[in-house]
């Protein structure tokens, strides 16, 4: 994005003063040694005859996208719902070798509008080669999209959202990282991203279409996010005293604040599991163990318990599953094989066996042995 083109690779602005998008990784007194590199790479891989014996199979993909994947309409919406972004320009790019990752990238260079360039993945193709794009392909057109809104705002007011999203980050940080998202910021600008999906979907599809969408970032480990989407309805229906999302940006970090406050009161509530045989995370364990021992801090709801994963990576169970007197250590008879790992999850976000007496879930955790060869 910040190179004229792939023929000489060369900057398309100087690099003081920084361009606003570049990754703050690179550094000036890399990318002269990289960019020689990239030519180098480039003639040796005859990169421009590549690209030129493609051109008819690029045209066709490019034809494709652009008949199945509607754009325009969410790109008024976003710009009215953030606030425009002034001579913005916006050219997807299909990401053939991507799979299903997608990437929302730009350039904003001094002087010159905001370039959005979406990399949208290519995960399924059809008996001739050519990728297909479904239904999923909208909304990650709009959700990549909406990272160059979202995430400049959440920069601009990190320090007031911090808080709570360190505590909403905290509060699933395993499955976040599962991800990709490591840490409080990008959770915060996932959330915001997701949230504002969810809104132009029932706006511009109707609200059938948006509850879907709702539906679908709970399913992502998102469960706050409809909350949020339900906040920002009020913000549309009443633009006359919000001028954009910044001026609302009190109103959403109350919004997250209260939701980390009542997680940190189910955190307290809620059962922790603080020993097991084995160990979980062990890689010797014997062969002839023929239960697992699960112990946890509080008394358990009796005959009830969600061991989650594929039965191939789960111990064979050999009998009934057993809570001792107090219910707080579950006894699970099993048959080892040597030199196996097993991998599963005490419950899931679907399945939430494993509760306390007092009704609150056990935390999804992954559990994970390897059993000693002979």
């Amino acid at each position: 994005m910040h190179l004229v083109d792939v023929r000489g690779l060369e900057l398309r602005a100087p690099l003081e003063p920084w361009p606003e998008r570049l990754d703050a990784r690179w550094k000036p007194g890399d990318l002269p040694a990289f960019l020689e590199l990239a030519r180098d790479f480039a003639a040796r891989s005859k990169a421009l005859e590549f690209f030129a014996a493609e051109r008819e199979f690029y045209a066709q993909v490019e034809q494709r996208f652009s008949s199945s994947v509607p754009r325009e309409r969410g790109l008024v919406w976003l710009d009215s719902f953030y606030g425009a972004k002034p001579r913005m320009r916006c050219t997807a790019l299909i990401g053939l070798l991507c799979g299903g990752m997608n990437f929302g990238v730009g350039v904003k260079l001094a002087g010159a509008p905001e370039e959005l360039a979406p990399v949208l993945g290519c995960w399924e193709f059809d008996a001739q080669g050519q990728p297909v794009f479904g239904a999923a392909h909208g909304p990650l057109f709009l959700h990549e999209v909406a990272h160059s809104y979202a995430n400049p705002l959440v920069e601009r007011h990190f320090e007031r959202l911090r808080a709570a999203g360190e505590r909403i980050h905290a509060s699933c940080a395993e499955v976040m990282r599962r991800q990709g998202y490591a840490n409080a910021r990008t959770v915060l600008c996932e959330t915001l991203v997701r949230a504002s999906v969810v809104r132009c979907r029932a706006a511009l599809e109707g609200e059938a279409a948006g509850a879907q969408q709702a539906q679908a970032e709970r399913k992502e480990h998102f469960v706050w996010v409809p909350a949020l989407a339900d906040l920002l309805a009020t913000y549309e229906s009443a633009r006359e005293r919000w001028s954009d999302l910044d001026a609302y940006l009190p109103s959403i970090a109350e919004h997250l604040d209260a939701y980390a406050a009542k997680l940190a009161e189910l955190e307290a509530k809620r059962p922790k599991l603080v020993s097991s045989t084995p160990l979980n995370g062990a890689v010797d364990v014997d062969p002839a163990l023929s239960v697992l021992v699960l112990t946890f801090d509080r008394p358990m709801r009796d005959q009830s318990w969600s061991i989650v994963g594929r039965p191939e990576d789960q111990p064979k169970i050999t009998g009934k599953l057993r809570y001792d007197g107090s219910r707080k250590q579950l006894t699970v008879p099993v048959q080892l094989e040597p030199g196996k790992t097993y991998r599963f999850a005490l419950n899931s976000e679907r399945f939430q066996g494993f509760v306390s007496a007092d009704g609150v879930p056990l935390a999804p955790l992954e559990f994970r042995f390897t059993v000693r060869a002979n």
